[in-house]
């Protein structure tokens, strides 16, 4: 555990309870659900018109009892068709809501910080830039809705070992995700650089990529100019000047 300081997101004043968070994931998934619904609707739609707008198969029930083999050939591949486009149209449902549901998750962060859910707990994303968000929304849905979407379409396309395989890592992959909040961020959070905070929190200001370094010292105020005073310099070096000797007087000339 590294220290925090106010402005750091993972303070404790800053970091949302575990309920809260866990609610606001309530109200964001149970929008999830309505939208899963829609869409299921959707499809029955779609297969229903795919069983109307199906060919007569032309083949006769006197024909399939008494097991006339060009009649029992055209009626399994008559429902092999149908089969494939039951699939199809039930893994474009599918598609469509991991779409749906990372579209609604990154439209809200980068726009706002905030799903629905999140705005009525009072809590929000930190930094919600598009790419994070972006990254962030990708891992969610992956672990709400994805792998448990990607298990459906096994089992659909005739493959249930693999589709229980698929079924319980999507378990594990939900629920790491979702245990891993009490350590203050989420898988989503690490993987994308971003955390859940309180809505109070303010974000601190940005720092400029470069910054030039300080002089080494404090350059003096402007003002008037005043002149410094004049130094004393003292005088340059001379030898010492001999000093002059008076002459002698001349002495008196004595004659004899």
């Amino acid at each position: 555990m590294h220290p925090t300081t106010p402005q750091d997101p993972l303070a404790p004043e800053n970091r949302p309870a575990i309920a809260r968070r866990a609610l606001a994931w309530a109200v964001d998934f149970a929008l999830v659900l309505a939208a899963a619904y829609a869409i299921g609707v959707y499809t029955v739609h779609q297969i229903t018109d795919v069983w109307d707008n199906a060919p007569q198969l032309g083949v006769s029930t006197w024909q399939l009892i008494t097991g006339d083999g060009d009649a029992i050939d055209r009626a399994g591949q008559f429902a092999t068709s149908l089969w494939h486009q039951v699939v199809s149209a039930v893994i474009q449902g599918f598609l469509l809501l991991c779409a749906a549901t990372f579209a609604y998750h990154w439209a809200c962060l980068t726009f706002t910080g905030r799903t629905l859910g999140k705005a009525l707990l009072g809590i929000r994303l930190t930094p919600h830039t598009a790419g994070r968000a972006a990254a962030r929304a990708a891992v969610t849905t992956l672990a709400d809705v994805g792998c448990f979407a990607f298990a459906c379409c096994l089992l659909i396309s005739g493959h249930p070992v693999w589709s229980v395989i698929a079924w319980l890592g999507a378990v594990a992959v939900f629920w790491f995700n979702a245990l891993s909040a009490y350590s203050g961020r989420t898988v989503a959070d690490r993987m994308a650089g971003t955390t859940v905070v309180n809505a109070t929190y303010t974000d601190p200001a940005p720092q400029p990529a470069f910054q030039t370094p300080a002089p080494p010292y404090a350059a003096p105020a402007p003002g008037p100019y005043t002149p410094a005073p004049p130094q004393q310099t003292p005088p340059p070096y001379a030898p010492p000047m001999p000093q002059h000797q008076p002459a002698p007087a001349p002495q008196p000339v004595r004659t004899p």
